[in-house]
């Protein structure tokens, strides 16, 4: 098992605030990396709810089997002076795609380092998006099957509609039929049968898509002790009452700040702002009636729900968030801040995304007297297995720029090589020459019988696809000598660049921990170190 890693090949905004371009940092306070000890001090300043964080994540973790490590995290809160590393992600099946692996391995490094630099406690928080109710986004994986194709396996368990992932009930039945179909699609391994156990173990003790989530991480990273963090959780809401509380009060300012924040990004961006919502959304959403609905702000300075339920002054909905704080919810714009009040964040660890949109939230954060915490880009992670590997070397191809633009080039460069006859030209003649035969034998027809056309022209069209098939043939023919390259070129795109994406936003880890053991996978986890800006590509 090998690490290799090369500078990460970024593109658009995430390029711009890597690389410093000095319009784009100035929306940040802080620089990705290198200013932890300013933070720090900064956060000296400030006053969290230790022991009550202490207990709710330790009642949290309770529910799971693999938490020991966990627990031995959370208790570093017990010292005045601890901070956390907090990166966050929706709570996909499986853990949805390799990129939520990669946040996670990113914000248990970068804890591990602060906290030999700055000889501190540093916690590793992973902040699940259990409040968002996009389904379609996280109810199915993609696996590379036997036919070497990319599938996408979808659960299709009920579902409470507009209800958040968190409260999305696991169906005992259609999570079983679901597990079984991606296993299905996976070659069948000595590990197989094990690790199908510990998963459907795992699916028939959760409650929720959330909880079946956490369960799988905290197990994947059992060793490092990630702590998990589900804000949906009753038990999380009411450590926020005061959070809303203040976002409802001072609403006209929060909703301000987004105006200015949008105004500022649409300067540098060409007019485009990263998060778009309607001027009277108050960037927060209650739950009623299991759905989450946005909270909104009327010309009378009442607020309602967007559907014009609940329309009460600002002092009862503020009532409200003390009294039911577990109803409210944060947009994306809102997060970041109640995620600054809860914890003590040193670094946010981001994916592209992210770090596009925190660039909004500065004027946010000044309003309450913040700073914006240091945003700094997540590992990119790839990982190659022993078949790819020996494609690679054969071909004396590079993992970098496979993992980047897939084969497709390369295999046309091979055909060119090998091509003997150009079968478009020969095509072309044929069907021109074919073209000339059949007008003198239509015309012919047509003096018999007038009202033939319509048999000409399918006589035409199988004319047509017989020369098309013979095109195909001769092709066939001439490049059956590097066809088995051309496969294993083919299958090594669909694993490092599935559907001519990265392999971190389509595929799966659970296909590589089928067929490589979790040993090995996670031995992998334990021998990574921190890097900053760096694509990693991980050998089996």
């Amino acid at each position: 098992m090998t690490i290799e890693s090369f500078p990460v090949e970024l593109q658009g905004w995430i390029q711009r605030y890597v690389q410093g371009e000095e319009a784009v940092r100035a929306l940040y306070d802080y620089p990705p990396f290198g200013n932890e000890a300013e933070r720090l001090r900064e956060l000296e300043r400030y006053e969290f709810k230790r022991e009550s964080l202490r207990k709710a994540l330790h009642e949290y973790q309770q529910r799971y089997e693999h938490r020991e490590k966990a627990m031995a995290q959370i208790d570093k809160l017990q010292d005045e002076r601890s901070v956390v590393v907090v990166g966050g992600q929706q709570a996909g099946l499986l853990t949805g795609p390799i990129y939520t692996i990669a946040k996670a391995v990113t914000v248990l490094l970068k804890a591990k380092e602060e906290e030999k630099k700055l000889n501190v406690p540093v916690i590793p928080v992973f902040w699940i998006a259990g409040e968002d109710h996009d389904w379609e986004e996280v109810n199915h994986i993609h696996v590379h099957s036997h036919d070497g194709k990319v599938r996408k396996v979808k659960y299709e368990g009920r579902t409470n509609k507009g209800a958040p992932v968190s409260e999305q009930p696991i169906d005992a039945s259609a999570i079983q039929q679901w597990l079984e179909k991606v296993f299905l699609n996976c070659r069948e391994t000595p590990y197989s049968r094990k690790l199908y156990e510990k998963i459907q173990h795992f699916a028939e003790k959760s409650a929720t898509v959330s909880d079946f989530f956490a369960e799988v991480m905290l197990w994947l990273f059992r060793s490092q002790g990630l702590v998990m963090l589900d804000p949906q959780e009753p038990l999380f809401r009411h450590l926020m009452a005061d959070t809303w509380t203040s976002l409802i009060e001072e609403n006209q300012a929060v909703r301000q700040a987004f105006t200015d924040g949008k105004k500022k990004i649409e300067d540098v961006h060409d007019g485009e702002a990263f998060i778009e919502v309607a001027d009277e959304h108050t960037h927060l959403f209650y739950s009623a009636n299991g759905r989450r609905e946005k909270l909104v702000m009327h010309h009378d300075g009442e607020l309602s729900l967007g559907n014009g339920q609940y329309k009460m002054s600002r002092s009862d909905w503020s009532r409200e968030t003390q009294l039911h704080p577990e109803k409210f919810s944060a947009n994306v714009y809102t997060r970041p801040f109640v995620q600054e009040k809860l914890l003590p964040v040193l670094t946010f660890i981001a994916g592209p995304g992210e770090a596009a949109y925190w660039s909004m939230v500065g004027p946010l954060f000044h309003h309450f007297g913040r700073r914006v915490p240091p945003v700094a880009p997540r590992l990119q992670q790839t990982y190659v297995d022993r078949t790819s590997e020996k494609t690679l070397h054969s071909e004396s191809l590079s993992a970098l720029n496979v993992a980047n633009e897939g084969t497709s080039d390369y295999i046309n460069r091979l055909r060119q090589r090998n091509q003997q006859l150009n079968t478009d030209e020969l095509l072309e003649q044929s069907q021109a020459l074919a073209a000339e035969g059949h007008q003198v034998m239509a015309k012919a027809l047509y003096t018999l019988a007038p009202s033939e056309e319509r048999f000409t022209d399918k006589n035409f069209q199988r004319l047509q696809e017989v020369l098309k098939d013979l095109q195909l043939r001769i092709e066939k023919k001439q490049f059956e000598r590097i066809a088995p390259r051309v496969k294993k070129l083919q299958q090594l795109e669909q694993r490092l660049y599935p559907n001519g994406k990265p392999q971190e936003r389509v595929l799966n880890i659970f296909q590589l921990l089928n067929e490589y053991g979790e040993d090995r996978v996670l031995t992998l986890f334990d021998t990574m170190e921190w890097q900053e800006f760096r694509h990693q590509f991980l050998y089996l």
